[in-house]
């Protein structure tokens, strides 16, 4: 009873799973180690269940002339890319914000013969192309008494300025360190979910048991008709399904 199609979905989701899912396996490990849990765990223990699910139901329809199988190979195989492209976005991210601070540091020595640090103009009238800092993209015009910026450039004329910020004071040091600070620090939320998935995830695989087992036991009682078991599955598989939806839900809550 086994059809080309969950084959070719067995085969093709397998990579997936332990190839591409590989790395969830090694942070679940490491935590786990420490006593711990998080999201890598919720993750691995979701698509490994729904892997092994398609793999107990597919395995027996190629053994069974008249068990019809139903598999989520391809559901688990988009959680999987899914979360693997959003990390892939953010150290996408995290690479151009790199780049612009390295490049946000040379610009301040290439230019340095220019205007070398923040300061005030005391003589001299000029146009300054600030668009290195500020984006903007017509220069600016300074006089005596305006305020300029170190690693901008000077257009045409003459500016005498007093330096009032040097070195790490610098507006340029300042942005370079502020998009630093935003590169490795966590946000409030992610504050506040880190210390809550260490009682979370195993709250999580709790209920997701007592689901499947209250499930599994009702249907060996005979507490429920069993028309309520669809012709593709047993009350094994019945009650499983149960646990799957009820893990997904809390996952995604």
């Amino acid at each position: 009873m086994m059809s080309i199609g969950e084959l070719l979905r067995w085969i093709l989701s397998t990579p997936v799973q332990f190839i591409n899912g590989q790395q969830f396996y090694t942070r679940s490990y490491k935590v786990l180690r420490h006593g711990s849990a998080n999201m890598d765990v919720l993750i691995a223990l979701g698509t490994n269940a729904a892997y092994f699910y398609s793999f107990y139901s597919v395995l027996r329809a190629a053994i069974s002339h008249d068990f019809k199988s139903m598999d989520f190979f391809e559901t688990r195989s988009m959680l999987i890319s899914f979360i693997l492209l959003g990390k892939y976005w953010e150290e996408l991210a995290k690479r151009k914000t790199s780049e612009a601070i390295a490049k946000a540091y040379e610009l301040g020595t290439r230019n340095s013969t220019k205007i070398a640090s923040d300061g005030i103009v005391t003589w001299g009238q000029s146009h300054v192309n600030e668009s290195t800092i500020t984006r903007e993209a017509r220069p600016v015009a300074k006089k005596k008494g305006d305020a300029v910026i170190g690693g901008t450039s000077n257009e045409n004329g003459v500016l005498h300025v007093q330096a009032t910020r040097v070195g790490s004071e610098s507006a340029l040091s300042q942005i370079v360190r502020l998009v630093v600070s935003a590169q490795v620090a966590k946000a409030p939320v992610q504050k506040f979910a880190d210390p809550i998935s260490k009682y979370f995830v195993p709250l999580v695989i709790t209920l997701s048991l007592s689901t499947w087992l209250t499930w599994y036991m009702a249907g060996k009682l005979s507490w429920y008709p069993k028309s309520w078991i669809p012709s593709s599955m047993d009350s094994f598989l019945f009650s499983l399904e149960y646990l799957l939806s009820s893990y997904t839900c809390k996952k995604l809550y």
